[in-house]
């Protein structure tokens, strides 16, 4: 059960006539859609703009992630660094930066409750080899005052960053998605669309007449070259004791995660719960999206106890929540914001999708209206993807690059330094 959804109440938005003469159509319920949609309205509020989800709205990644609104991006610097100027990736940085700020604006202009709180995010080291990487990095700290923060087994040092908040994506969308309506914009929930190889669009077989159309389905663009599924999972404790919170830190409710090579997440919710997430489950044959591997008990049961490898005192925790999604994985790790004629496209947001999707959807909409702006300039948009590898390969390489992130853990744990496993995949990824 995703904990998420189970504190919220689903809003209902009323249906209204497919019928009309659509100003924008926007096929994807998550936050991708809405924030283009919102960003649409904040220049031109009389838009007639439609939103068709083939579930519900925050169904998909948008409403199972780890609840981290962060400045990270997908791509290092040293890659972007090949195409774009020292300028436009400082650029895109502030961008980011400053993203988390509006959207918490937002949240509290709409008076949307959704625990959101900016208190900053660690990255932490458990051993010699994970301390190397880190140490040189900014807000590099060390095992003292690492453990004056957050009492994590085994810290030896982390490092920490301002720029990342924490809340509940859920309830942020439903009041995303209930601000759009007041303005005017129609949610069509349970209408699956379909948009033709020449960019008509069809909504339950109907044909829908629109100036633009737009795909924002991230991760639930499947058995396709441009984009994989990689599935993250979730687990999140009962509300723990004040006696157990004292012990673990935390007080500023800052995110956190393990220096590890396998990605890791975790925040203390605002009612006192522990989230933590991470990937590892394996990727499914020709870029197939998998419930099954939205639920894996297995990957469930290994992050329940890597929480308690981390935090023994869990132990004497209850977890009440399990659940998991697809994260949008593109061959050369950028996003992708793209638009031609009458038509755009978006996502690859490689799990960094909250602060990501708000920049891209006010690239989009700029886009859209003809702006010129210095989101309309950022570096993922009109940006062109490489294609992942057909199959077999894909398959092949994809799952391997999994199982070697695992090895390359092992591997500094066992050597006490920066893993060769890990610095050669990289090479390979291009990241």
């Amino acid at each position: 059960m995703n904990l998420w959804w189970s504190l919220v109440d689903r809003p209902i938005f009323a249906l209204q006539n497919l019928n009309q003469e659509w100003d924008v159509a926007i096929v994807g319920g998550g936050f991708s859609g809405l924030w283009t949609a919102h960003h649409l309205l904040e220049s031109i509020p009389t838009l007639k703009i439609a939103i068709f989800e083939m579930d519900k709205i925050g169904t998909g990644a948008s409403g199972r992630n780890g609840g981290w609104v962060s400045a990270l991006y997908p791509k290092s610097d040293g890659e972007l660094s090949k195409n774009f100027s020292v300028q436009q990736i400082s650029d895109l940085h502030n961008q980011l930066e400053s993203a988390i700020d509006e959207i918490g604006a937002f949240a509290a202009k709409e008076k949307i409750e959704c625990g959101f709180h900016k208190g900053g995010t660690m990255t932490i080291a458990t051993n010699v080899g994970q301390l190397q990487r880190l140490q040189g990095d900014p807000g590099y700290l060390d095992r003292e005052d690492t453990i004056s923060r957050i009492s994590m087994r085994s810290a030896v040092g982390s490092t920490y960053s301002p720029h990342c908040a924490a809340f509940n994506p859920a309830a942020f969308i439903c009041g995303l998605a209930s601000s759009l309506v007041t303005r005017g914009v129609a949610i069509f929930e349970d209408h699956a669309a379909i948009i033709t190889a020449n960019r008509a669009l069809l909504v339950r077989g109907e044909a829908i007449s629109a100036k633009f159309v737009v795909r924002a389905v991230e991760a639930y663009l499947v058995n396709t070259r441009l984009q994989i599924p990689v599935y993250s999972l979730v687990v999140a404790t009962d509300p723990l004791s004040e006696e157990t919170r004292e012990i673990i830190g935390i007080r500023n409710r800052e995110t956190f995660a393990q220096a590890s090579h396998l990605v890791t997440y975790a925040q203390l919710t605002s009612d006192n719960r522990l989230v933590i997430g991470g990937r590892g489950a394996p990727y499914s044959w020709a870029s197939r999206r998998s419930d099954r591997l939205e639920s894996r008990a297995k990957d469930h049961a290994r992050l329940r106890s890597m929480a308690m490898r981390w935090f023994p005192i869990l132990k004497e925790s209850d977890f009440s929540h399990a659940w998991g999604g697809a994260v949008g994985i593109t061959r050369d790790w950028s996003p992708y914001v793209r638009f031609e004629s009458n038509y755009g496209e978006m996502g690859g947001y490689v799990g960094d999708g909250v602060s990501l999707s708000y920049l891209a959807g006010a690239a989009m909409a700029d886009c859209i209206l003809g702006n010129e702006s210095s989101r309309s300039r950022l570096p993922f948009v009109q940006w062109k993807n490489r294609e992942w590898e057909r199959e077999p390969w894909r398959w092949v390489a994809t799952n391997l690059a999994i199982t070697a992130t695992f090895l390359a853990d092992r591997e500094e744990q066992l050597t006490q330094k920066p893993s060769r496993i890990a610095k050669s995949l990289s090479f390979l990824l291009k990241r």
